[in-house]
């Protein structure tokens, strides 16, 4: 049997056959982990220009709150404490209002409330 006749016989077909099969195969599952690994590249980049908004974020309300305006604002708010000079008027709270508004509700009748929590609210 001489060189020629083996490369042109069935089995040297069939070897050639069966190796390109390995190559193909393993190019295929390289090429499937490429797009698997380029997939999740995206998407830890889309994590960090969202974790980069975020930041800039947190950095803004931090430059806010240590600001003059807010804690004046906050202290004017929760500690009741006032400027000089300033006058501060305390007005009643609206207890009165919600009690008027209850009783309206309780001479009311069923059907009537109803049609008013379904088509007034």
């Amino acid at each position: 049997m001489t060189w020629a006749s083996f490369i042109k016989s069935r089995l040297t077909t069939a070897l050639l056959l069966i190796v390109l099969g390995f190559v193909i195969f393993f190019a295929a599952r390289i090429f499937v982990q490429k797009k698997k690994i380029d997939s999740e590249i995206s998407g830890l980049i889309r994590e960090e220009d969202k974790i980069k908004q975020d930041n800039s974020q947190l950095s803004y309300l931090l430059q806010y709150f240590n600001s003059a305006g807010f804690q004046e604002k906050q202290a004017r708010e929760k500690l009741n404490l006032k400027k000089n000079g300033e006058q501060v008027i305390a007005l009643p709270s609206d207890s009165n209002s919600i009690d008027q508004t209850q009783a309206s509700q309780a001479s009311k009748s069923n059907y009537k409330l109803w049609f008013d929590y379904f088509f007034n609210h």
